[in-house]
């Protein structure tokens, strides 16, 4: 009995096995029949192709679709890559449904995108014109300081940030013409102008009224003169309007005068307008500013005396005021202050390519929970403290790159990051002036683009509490306090009456 059931068991075994199940079942496929080994016969040979076709194991037709598909899936991935990253250039699967960024300009020079870079080494500093040393170094870092206080020229160029080695072979230049130790402590008035790796391209040292020496980088070489000439001053108007590109300097030089001209423009609305940012075509400027000349030949611009700006950034009008036994300041028409606590932007005026003035007005980044406002800058664009102040740190910081600290008056603290370096003596305790240059814009640190980010913040019972990124480009009430107080009675009669015919002279463009 126990071996007829087992018999039967293993009837319905074979039974069910060759009954379809599974996926077969679902698509209505018979199993199929494995083939009977045939019987050996001695002696017979084995071909390779017998042998593989032998070995090669059954595949299920519906395992055969789904190993089809992944392979065709697999396939059309790996062209959609090589499309993306090889002809479409990009970086990412998700760049195919974004819109791709329009070139603003080219970057066949240096590799710094479409921003360029500023204040490059030109191949020779020196020109022809006979006593305007910085002619065609517009595009270079520019710097004034003075031989004041018993200052030698060697103290007062470190303290610009001239490297060692360059004062050594400018005072060696300079010997044979002049003894530098008698001119030491005379308050001479000192201008260099050199390129963002910091190789001085030409130095004047205005010895007196018409009495200059001059040195100018020739190849490897300096050139030295000295030049004695009867000083000529006279007080301009010039009338400006913003073409289509917006570029002020390009008004400038359209409007006979030389490019410096628009520096001393920024320079006086620093307060209020970034010009490099906020100005638009058909802007408006007019200036009322003396020129000096040695002889017949135009040397440089003087005091600003009087400006007026009209544009979409505003309507601003300043006045130069010196007070009996005070020192010269701004003013507007009705003798109000015109100096702010903060400049409008830690970057200084400098030139910008054509149609890119769209990425100059600064956005706001985050940062480790940290904001900032971030301005998009030229490597070599000037760094400027907002304020007058003193140094709180300066150095490396990790993916900040080159960092500067500066605790301004009234404790408004100002960090500026991925610097490409700094300028002069940056140690702790040091004061700086607004307006004094601090460094240099760079990509130090984490980040693929030249920049500056500017983080803003004060500090008060031991916890730093963030400010606004964007609060040096508000408007209103949000702008920084004035510096100073108003002009009254006597005084601010006296500045109406000086003022007079310079508001004459800057009516001519009004509209």
């Amino acid at each position: 009995m126990r071996g007829s059931k087992n018999r039967r068991l293993q009837q319905g075994r074979r039974g069910a096995s060759s009954r379809p199940t599974g996926l077969r079942a679902l698509l209505g496929l018979a199993p199929k029949e494995k083939p009977r080994p045939a019987a050996r016969t001695k002696n017979r040979r084995v071909t390779e192709d017998q042998r593989r076709a032998m070995s090669r194991a059954y595949v299920d037709p519906g395992e055969r679709k789904i190993r089809n598909r992944t392979l065709a899936l697999l396939s059309l991935l790996a062209l959609v890559n090589l499309y993306v990253f090889v002809w479409h250039k990009g970086t990412s699967v998700l760049e195919l449904g974004a819109p791709r960024a329009a070139a603003i300009a080219s970057d066949e020079e240096g590799g710094h995108g479409p921003l360029g870079a500023f204040a490059a080494p030109p191949e020779t500093a020196c020109g022809g014109d006979p006593v305007r040393i910085f002619e065609g170094l517009h595009d270079q870092i520019h710097q004034a300081t003075g031989l004041a206080g018993g200052r030698t020229l060697r103290l007062a160029l470190l303290e610009l940030g001239v490297a060692g080695p360059e004062i050594d072979a400018l005072e060696a230049a300079i010997r044979p013409t002049i003894d530098l130790g008698l001119v030491a402590g005379t308050g001479a008035p000192v201008r260099v102008a050199s390129d963002r790796e910091g190789a001085v391209q030409a130095l004047e040292i205005e010895l007196s009224e018409g009495r200059l020496i001059q040195v100018c980088r020739e190849g490897a070489a300096l050139k030295v003169r000295s030049i004695e000439h009867p000083p000529v001053s006279d007080v301009v108007a010039v009338h400006l309007e913003l073409a289509g590109d917006a570029d002020l300097t390009a008004a400038v030089v359209e409007a006979g005068e030389r490019p410096e001209l628009a520096d001393r423009i920024a320079e006086a609305l620093a307060y209020d307008v970034d010009l490099v940012a906020d100005a638009r075509p058909r802007d408006r400027v007019d200036v009322v500013i003396e020129r000096r000349f040695l002889g017949k030949h135009f040397h440089r611009y003087g005091a600003l005396l009087a400006l007026r700006f009209r544009g979409e950034a505003g309507r601003f009008s300043l006045f130069r005021y010196q007070p009996s036994g005070g020192q010269a300041n701004y003013y507007d028409a009705e003798g109000q202050p015109v100096r702010r606590a903060l400049l409008r932007s830690p970057v200084a005026f400098h030139a910008i390519p054509a149609g890119a003035r769209a990425m100059m007005p600064p956005s706001v980044e985050v940062v480790a929970g940290r904001s900032g406002a971030l301005y998009r800058r030229p490597e070599g664009a000037p760094v400027v403290a907002l304020g007058d102040g003193k140094i709180r740190s300066a150095g490396l910081q990790g993916d900040a790159g080159t960092v500067i600290e500066v605790e301004f008056n009234g404790g408004t603290i100002g960090r500026y990051a991925h610097l490409s370096r700094t300028l002069g003596d940056p140690r702790p305790g040091l004061p700086v002036k607004q307006g004094q240059l601090l460094g240099l814009a760079g990509h130090t640190g984490k980040t693929a683009t030249d920049r500056v980010r500017l983080e803003l913040w004060r500090e008060e019972n031991g916890e730093s509490a963030m400010l606004d990124p964007l609060m040096l480009s508000a408007g209103g009430d949000r702008r920084p306090a004035l510096v100073g107080g108003p002009l009254k009675g006597a005084a601010l009669e006296k500045f109406k009456h000086e003022i007079a015919p310079w508001q004459k002279a800057l009516r001519p463009s009004s509209g």
